[in-house]
């Protein structure tokens, strides 16, 4: 004779089963938020690095020493740990900052390794100010 779903056998079997099922599941659950936040991370620092480069390279477009003016605006918003390029060829000035993120999000940042990101902008020169 089959068992039928009613059956008390049946139903006594089955308790349990769901938090079994939130317990296997739950870590991948985990994981996968925590690899969401670490993507959060890099997005969100890559967005501030655009915003960087575009404070450098407007201070270097208005300073007479357009180099020294693009990398005291970095560290200045930045704090130190970027690489700033300055080319300016007396018409145009092109900023490049380049910085490595660490990945270090609890569980999954040892998954990912750092990440480098570039930004890149080019200005026309303008007189320099005072």
């Amino acid at each position: 004779m089959a068992s039928r779903p009613n059956c008390p056998e049946t139903v006594h079997r089955d308790r349990g089963q769901a938090a079994v099922e939130f317990v296997l599941t739950l870590p991948l659950a985990v994981i996968l938020v925590l690899a969401v936040v670490q993507v959060a991370v890099v997005l969100t620092e890559r967005a501030r690095l655009e915003s960087v480069t575009w404070n450098a390279a407007r201070s270097a477009s208005v300073a007479s020493s357009p180099t020294i003016a693009a990398r005291e605006r970095v560290d200045e918003l930045l704090g130190g740990g970027a690489t700033v390029l300055v080319d300016d060829d007396g018409r145009y000035v092109t900023v490049r900052v380049r910085r490595t993120i660490p990945t270090d999000v609890p569980v999954v940042g040892r998954f990912f390794p750092d990440v480098t990101v570039d930004s890149e902008l080019t200005l026309l020169r303008e007189p320099p100010l005072g």
